[in-house]
């Protein structure tokens, strides 16, 4: 009889997820998204797509592979989420008994973005599905070389946000922009935010992104724990979309006035004609 051979302790360290996105998802697009946020990502001749160290997202050649990758990443564990902490990923649900933190943790965020642009899924080691809400991340910012002026941006949205007003901010408070509100009903509102930009790793190539003006329009709910919320209701889930469609209208009306180009929050880039 022959025994059997214990894993090595490399095999033991490693674990792969599932990336599921619709069947007719380009590869070259996914890599193109991953690049807005690594830069340094790269293709290998089999198609896959190295992350970090030891960190790959490898295409499934199977017959009914189309769309699905796997994430091949260390395991690296540490203790449940704390109680009462917020979970907008599921990863609490997924990982009760330690949650993934370093490179995997990385890597798991990353696939999690990427199904929420291209509505898609993660399914876990431990086969649990985490099905990003398309609006979880509704802030958009558009960076531009050209700066509008505070009476100028109110000007040029009030068309579309008759309520916009400059909010008013004391003397004492230094700050490097302005901002202006717009109320929406509950006691919620968008912001929109211009000062200095963050310089998205997406547009590190631009030579003017030193100098560059970035316009945050930023969905501020009446309970700030509602962006914790994995799976949100019928009626979050509906204001969130609503938010997140007039926030694309402002920055697509900013674009066409200032120009330059729109990130989300995660830092993705986002194509001005998928705003309407």
């Amino acid at each position: 009889m022959t025994a059997s051979v214990p894993p090595s302790s490399t095999e033991q360290s490693r674990t792969r997820h599932r990336l599921q996105l619709p069947r007719d998802t380009d590869p070259g697009d996914v890599l193109t998204m991953i690049r807005n946020v690594l830069p340094a990502a790269g293709e290998d001749l089999d198609g896959a797509i190295e992350l970090e160290a030891q960190v790959r997202l490898v295409p499934d050649r199977s017959p009914r592979g189309a769309g699905r990758w796997d994430l091949e990443t260390p395991r690296e564990r540490e203790v449940p989420l704390p109680e009462g902490m917020g979970d907008s990923h599921g990863y609490d649900r997924a990982f009760p008994e330690g949650m993934p933190f370093g490179a995997e943790r990385r890597a798991l965020d990353l696939a999690w973005s990427l199904g929420r642009r291209l509505y898609g899924a993660v399914v876990t080691d431990g086969g649990v599905r985490l099905e990003p809400h398309p609006f979880q991340i509704r802030d958009l910012s558009v960076v531009s070389a050209h700066a509008l002026a505070p009476e100028s941006l109110v000007e040029l949205l009030a068309p579309l946000e008759s309520e916009i007003s400059l909010d008013e901010v004391p003397e004492h408070i230094a700050r490097s922009g302005y901002s202006a509100s717009i109320s929406l009903p509950g006691g919620e509102e968008i912001s929109v935010r211009v000062g200095l930009s963050s310089r998205p790793a997406a547009l590190s190539a631009l030579e003017w992104l030193d100098d560059a003006v970035e316009y945050q329009v930023v969905h501020v709910t009446a309970d700030p724990e509602e962006d914790a919320v994995e799976v949100p209701s019928a009626e979050v889930a509906e204001r969130w979309e609503h938010a997140y469609r007039r926030i694309g209208l402002i920055a697509g009306l900013l674009i066409e006035s200032v120009g330059g180009y729109v990130v989300d929050l995660e830092g993705f880039l986002v194509d001005p004609a998928d705003l309407g």
